[in-house]
This record gives structure tokens, sequence and C-alpha cells, in this order.
């Protein structure tokens, strides 16, 4: 049974005067647009109408509907990618006292605009404001203070940042751990500790490191394991690091953690190719040739 349309739902609530009722309503109904659209039950031309509805009940002083207007001007559903103007919304969403709006512009001013000092002051501000239960932006504040963007460089004070933010199960903050202890930074002993747990949350690049590191066991605490290496590079791969699904295109090569599979090997080496990793520099460093270019004989 297909799903009623909200559609004429938005339709009519955009025609009657503004109440906070109204408001309530018409944002629910603008939420549940965006998750029919999502799941393929609204064309994506309705985003147009999505945009319309946050727009309107953003303008009534309502702080997550700036966030979400923020994200379609951001991208491009239903009005024209602008993302100046997707900062400008998170921010309104910030003075209206949304903490997470006061990240999200902390965020987007760091690692897209690259307005360093604002985006120390937003970040600061949501640290005030929240109890961070994610550690997100203790995370953010720790970058900002080992690299000096926004504040004074401050090593210590970064890896303290990180700590307080890996407490609150903060994947990226657990990895940084782990490349600050292997780089003499903290405790080196604990950076296989740091590793996992960052491994055991998704961490991609964690995830990918593992996989190298159970192939290798150069680090104490992480035995040589390739069919370790093997599950923790296919749970990179899924997360998309390139990189880890041409490490397990030649393991399929060689036989390593898997039985030696030429067709599994090509599946790889072509999923990393696609992400734009250079397959072919790859296997010339490995001294080995792309399973599609072997001779069938080559291939038993």
């Amino acid at each position: 049974m297909a799903a009623k349309s909200m559609l004429p739902t938005i339709q009519k609530l955009l025609s009657e005067n503004r109440t906070a009722s109204r408001d309530d309503q018409l944002y629910a109904a603008a939420l549940a647009l965006f998750k029919a659209i999502e799941a393929g039950q609204e064309p994506a031309e309705s985003r147009d109408m999505l945009a319309k509805a946050l727009h309107e009940v953003a303008v009534g002083g309502h702080a997550n509907a700036w966030i979400d207007y923020g994200r379609c001007l951001w991208n491009g559903w239903g009005v024209p990618e602008d993302r100046e103007a997707a900062l400008a919304a998170y921010k309104r969403a910030a003075d209206l006292g949304s903490d997470y709006a006061a990240y999200l512009a902390a965020y987007n001013l760091y690692w897209t605009f690259g307005r360093y000092d604002e985006a120390h002051a937003y970040a600061s501000r949501a640290l005030l404001t929240a109890g961070d239960p994610d550690g997100a932006v203790r995370y953010l504040l720790g970058i900002m203070a080992y690299h000096g963007r926004g504040r004074s460089k401050d090593v210590a004070e970064s890896r303290r940042l990180h700590l307080e933010a890996s407490q609150r199960g903060n994947a990226d903050a657990y990895f940084e751990l782990f490349v600050y202890a292997m780089n003499g930074i903290g405790d080196r002993s604990k950076a296989a500790f740091y590793l996992k747990e960052a491994g055991q949350r998704d961490q991609p690049r964690a995830c990918a490191n593992l996989g190298a590191l159970y192939a290798t066991g150069q680090l104490p605490g992480i035995d040589k394991d390739l069919t370790e290496a093997v599950r923790w590079y296919k749970r990179a791969a899924d997360l998309g690091v390139a990189r880890a699904a041409a490490a397990l295109g030649v393991m399929a090569l060689r036989g390593e953690g898997m039985a030696r599979d030429p067709e599994t090997a090509e599946a790889f080496l072509k999923r990393a190719e696609v992400s734009g990793f250079d397959v072919d520099e790859y296997l010339q460093a490995n001294r080995l040739e792309r399973p599609s270019r072997m001779s069938p004989s080559e291939q038993r």
C-alpha cells in the first residue's frame, strides 16, 4: 500500500496564517516528506516543496528548521546550492539557541571555508552550551589546538581534548590518539588500544590501519593474522577506503588470508579503481599482474 503523500498537507498548511501549532505541523509534515523522498515514495522534484516548507517554519523562529533548510541550501535540495547561505542558516539556528547548529557552523567554517577564528568561536560556543555527548566538539577543538588554527598551537591541550572526546566514544578522537602515540605524543604502548577502539567504532582510517598491521604484525599488541587483516580491510573497504579494497585484491591474488581467486581479486581492484585509486601502479609496486590481463593458465 502506497504511503499517503504529504504534499497536499504541506500546501494546505502553507496557505494558513502562522501560529505555533501550524508551524509545528508544517515542520512535522516537511520531515515526513523528506523521509518519503529518501525512500523513493515521492519524486525528487518534491524537494522544492520541502525547502519551501522548511524555510517558512524557519523564519517563524524554529532553530531545527533553520538547520534543515541549511542542509537544503548546502546540497541544492529544492533551492540553488549556496553554501554561504547554508552557513548563515546554521548561524541563525545557533542564535536561536541550538548548540548543534553552533557545532555545524564551526565544522563547516573549519573544514570548508578555512575561517579558523570564526570556527573556534562557534566551537567554543557549542562546548559552553552543550554537554558534547559524542565528543565531536572536543575533537574539532583538539584539531584546532594541534594545528594552531583559530588559537595558539598547543599539542598538550590538543591531546587532552582528544582524550575527553574519546571518553565520550568519539572514533575520530581515538584515531588521533593512535597517531599521537605513534609519534611519541603520549603513551606509545597504548597505540594498539586506541586504534582498536577507533576501528570498533568504524573509523575508516583505523579499520584500514588495522588491516595493514594485522597483515604485518609490526605493532606490539597486534599480532600478525592474515584472516584478521582481511576482515579489517573488508570493513575499511565497505567504509569507502579505496586502498583497502586494493589491498584485498592483492591478498586474493596471492591467496593471503583467503583462497587465491583472480576473479575476486579483480572485483576488489575494480572497486578501488572506481574510487580513483591507481591500481596499476599499486600492482606494479607489489610485482603483480592485473587478473584481467592474465591468460587462463596463469589464473589457475
